[in-house]
């Protein structure tokens, strides 16, 4: 799924580039990767990765176009966010940008909001950042 990712997210913002996904980046206690399937067949992906304290980065966020629009993608993101809930982590933080208007859109109904660049994304004009608090269990 990242790999898929990948060549899509090069397609839509013109560029060529080795792929700078790192599965370590997903480890440790609030650290995660997720796949969504069909049957056998990967369908979808979501990863948290640590940020800062209760802060969290989502990345590798992809459904595969066979399976947008079916409820793939709100699936991964409420798996997301219980398991970041039960991590302590208060805010999940992302990047997308304007030549992803899907992505954007779903970010948007998701109740995330933009905020500043962050991290890794501070100098790239592209980013598009968002935020979204995450509330803790009742």
């Amino acid at each position: 799924m990242a790999a898929a990712l990948w060549d899509e997210v090069q397609t839509r913002y013109g560029f060529t580039a080795d792929d700078p996904f790192d599965p370590a980046a997903f480890a440790g206690p609030v650290g995660r990767f997720w796949v969504a399937r069909s049957g056998s067949r990967p369908v979808g992906s979501i990863a948290l990765m640590p940020f800062e304290e209760g802060v969290a980065e989502m990345d590798v966020m992809y459904v595969a176009p066979s399976h947008r629009g079916s409820g793939v993608a709100r699936e991964l993101l409420v798996t997301l966010e219980d398991h970041a809930r039960h991590a302590g982590v208060v805010e999940v933080r992302l990047r997308a940008g304007e030549p992803q208007p899907e992505a954007m859109r779903f970010y948007a109904k998701s109740g995330f909001t933009p905020i500043a660049s962050f991290g890794r994304w501070v100098d790239d004009p592209t980013a598009r950042c968002l935020a979204r608090r995450i509330e803790p269990s009742r």
